[in-house]
């Protein structure tokens, strides 16, 4: 019943999901068509308005109305003085603080209006000195003032007026062509009169789309910019379509819609009959713009804005932007929705899938691009998982309840036939356990039943007297083994004591022969005293170390370096002692200070010491010499193999520079050359870097791969201001993080000394 049930609830969950994909394509399908297709009537309305005579006529009358709005009216100095007065009133008491409220950084009268004496007076007479409230000023026509502009404004308002009230436009603008000023705006908000050329909107979206018209050349034209944050509409998201003007072949003006909002919401939201269209109490179909931001009312801000409001602080939404919404109630340019959904349909693909929504529940969605000229959209239709699944889980909670009535009814009855079943099984389990226990005399008491009991109760029974027997049997085999075995164990403890003896003389010299190598190396007194900040992490692989580090003196010079000899172990730590050795022969015997003459005379040392009658032990050592002079801040470097790494930093730029080997090891070598002696200048804080190749060469890390040079770099470039102590410390605990449970592959000297 679990694995039918299983299938079935499967098939059928696959079976409605296929079924809600197909609806909610269904939707998105007709929304985007719908929305593609109201766009395309924008457009052609726009086009058509922008074609008309009496457009034409107006666009002419009103650059002619307000280029003289000043000399009609015989306005002077005094008459502009009282208009400026005014106009910057209704700026700090009407506009400013509505506008400030929605923003985060406030603005100031200087930024938001125009100093054009003749959009001042406009903003005076159809703004200022306008009876009705602000969102009602588009019903005054006449300012009752004697000027050619107020006669073309009762002659053309009302007309264009009573086109954006009919198709339902947010505003309608005529702008000058040749300086950018909106001539004419039938609602009239504070960028009337304004350049968007160099006014206070210039910047805006409005602007941008004019430029567009203005900049193309051909007629039917038509440029639509996406939503923005617009100042004059008190911060509202705000779109506009523009297109141009001509007379004949003539450019003379813009024409611009700012796009209506709630005609876009009642396409989207079916005037919020959400579940006539199929989407149920949960669904909604949704535009995002490229911002990953909506285009139109969320459904659950519109049903129920208190969860909405809690739901999308739950998520993280900032407090500035809840606010936001809260006062222009509305989430359109402010809810983000970056979803797998959004992403991809943003990205040009068409889809269906399973996935979180901006709320984080669990949805089906049906997404695509939208193909509407200018802007990147995409459309979203939805339903929650949970009211998609709604009669698959009902079927599987029936499901889930029958199989355990079944469970129940199967478990009683086997009880009852289990213990008809189980009783002479439990007499026969006790004897074999009397059995298992070496009671050989138990008697087996199941012996009369005919069944397959009483047949293998016979099994046990002659199982029992063959044990016997061999029991028997075993005593004496067992009575000899163990002779035998007391005399092999009595062998094999006497070699075992030869071998701990013989282990224990090889382990003490090799802790003395550290002994040893330990007094040659500088001790940590001497390295402090010669150095104010330096460290030295010395890591043998074994309890003798191949590397060996080397602190010498030479008037008022001091040579140091880090040396890595062949092999590791015992080997490595002998041929280590001759390294040392020679070293002090050299400056002391020899009375060398410069690297490359060291090096040169103990490659020679180190080959005559390994020189033999039958065959050259080709036994060596590479090497970083150093030899620095604290009182010229001059250093001299020679290396054999290895080379030598500072760590600068000056005006907040840290560089690596490296001071080349040359390519032979010290001791025998078939293309041996002299050494080179490098010079540097040092600044004080430089860092100076001497170090074998164990730290780079060890295995671990997550893919047991090799540490490299590249990552030693890096992280003493990381380190290098922090003093020596510390910067030791990091790299043990760096090393022994890497290598975590894998072994040491090889000795390790790191020698670092700060300037």
């Amino acid at each position: 019943m679990a694995v039918i049930g299983i299938i079935a609830y499967n098939k059928a969950r696959k079976s409605l999901a296929e079924e809600s994909f197909n609806r909610l394509t269904a939707v998105r399908e007709m929304k985007a068509s719908q929305i593609e297709d109201y766009f395309k009537q924008i457009s052609d309305q726009l086009l058509t308005l922008s074609e008309d005579p009496a457009t034409i006529e107006a666009m002419k009358e009103f650059k002619k109305g307000f280029n003289n709005v000043a000399t009609d009216m015989q306005i002077g100095d005094a008459e502009m003085t009282v208009v400026n007065k005014k106009v910057d009133q209704y700026f700090e008491r009407e506009y400013l603080p509505r506008l400030n409220k929605n923003l985060t950084k406030k603005s100031s009268l200087e930024k938001e209006s125009t100093k054009d004496r003749n959009a001042r007076i406009l903003q005076y007479l159809y703004i200022v000195n306008n009876p009705n409230p602000v969102n009602e000023k588009h019903k005054f026509d006449n300012a009752n003032k004697n000027c050619t502009y107020n006669n073309f404004h009762i002659n053309y308002h009302p007309i264009i007026k009573n086109y954006l009230e009919k198709f339902g436009y947010y505003d309608i603008f005529l702008v000058d062509n040749e300086t950018g000023n909106i001539v004419y705006t039938a609602y009239k908000e504070v960028d009337f009169g304004t350049s968007l050329i160099n006014g206070p909107f210039r910047e805006t979206n409005l602007a941008m789309s004019f430029r567009a018209a203005q900049s193309n050349p051909y007629k039917n034209y038509v440029k639509l910019v996406d939503y923005e944050p617009y100042h004059a509409s008190y911060n509202q998201h705000a779109s506009f379509i523009a297109t141009s003007i001509f007379d004949g072949n003539d450019k003379i003006g813009v024409l611009i819609f700012q796009m209506p909002i709630d005609k876009i919401n009642d396409i989207m939201t079916s005037k919020q009959a959400w579940s006539k269209v199929g989407l149920g109490t949960s669904g909604e179909t949704y535009i995002v713009g490229e911002d990953f931001t909506l285009r139109n009312q969320s459904r659950f801000l519109i049903e129920d804005s208190i969860n909405y409001f809690q739901m999308i602080k739950d998520i993280g939404l900032s407090q500035e932007t809840i606010e936001k919404i809260k006062n222009f109630s509305s989430s359109i340019g402010l809810q983000e929705v970056k979803t797998d959904g959004t992403i991809a349909a943003l990205g040009g693909e068409t889809d269906a899938k399973i996935f979180p929504d901006y709320r984080g529940v669990p949805v089906l969605s049906a997404y695509k691009p939208l193909k509407i000229e200018g802007v990147r959209w995409a459309i979203m239709s939805e339903l929650d998982e949970a009211e998609a699944f709604a009669y698959i889980y009902q079927l599987r909670n029936g499901i889930i309840v029958g199989f355990l009535v079944l469970l129940i009814l199967i478990s009683i009855a086997s009880y009852f036939i289990s213990r008809e079943l189980t009783k002479p099984l439990k007499i026969l389990t006790y004897d074999a356990m009397e059995l298992a226990k070496g009671n050989l005399t138990v008697e087996i008491g199941i012996n009369k039943r005919k069944d397959e009991i009483g047949i293998l109760a016979l099994s046990f029974k002659k199982m029992q007297i063959s044990i016997s027997n061999l029991v028997t049997d075993l005593k004496d085999i067992n009575h000899n083994l163990e002779n035998k075995v007391n005399e092999r164990t009595s062998e094999i403890n006497k070699q075992k004591e030869i071998l701990e003896d013989r282990n224990k003389e090889i382990l003490d010299s090799i802790k003395y022969a550290k002994r040893l190598q330990s007094a040659i190396l500088p001790p940590a007194e001497l390295i402090q005293k010669s150095f104010n900040d330096c460290f030295i992490l010395f890591k043998p692989k074994d309890i003798v170390s191949g590397d060996f580090y080397w602190l010498g003196k030479a008037d008022k010079e001091i040579l140091v370096a880090a040396v890595d000899c062949t092999g590791h172990g015992v080997p490595g730590a002998m041929v280590s002692v001759v390294g040392a050795n020679n070293l002090d022969r050299c400056i002391k015997e020899f009375g060398l200070k410069k690297p490359a003459d060291v090096l040169d005379k103990l490659s020679n040392l180190v080959t005559e010491t390994f020189e033999t009658t039958d065959d050259n032990v080709q036994d060596g050592m590479d090497i970083s010499l150093c030899n620095i002079n604290f009182k010229t801040n001059k250093l001299q470097y020679s290396g054999a193999n290895n080379p030598v790494w500072i760590v600068r930093k000056t005006n907040d730029l840290t560089e690596l520079i490296e001071l080349k080997p040359d390519k032979q090891p010290i001791g025998k070598y078939e293309f041996r050359k002299p050494f080179t002696n490098n010079e540097f200048e040092l600044i004080k804080g430089d860092c100076i870097y001497l170090f074998s190749d164990g730290y780079a060469d060890q295995f671990g890390g997550p893919n047991g791969k090799k540490f490299k040079y590249k990552t030693l770099k890096d992280l003493l470039m990381s380190v290098h201001d922090k003093n020596m102590a510390a910067q030791k410390e990091e790299l043990d605990n760096t090393f022994e993080s890497w290598k975590g449970m894998l072994d040491q592959i090889d000795d390790v000297c790191v020698i670092g000394i700060r300037v």
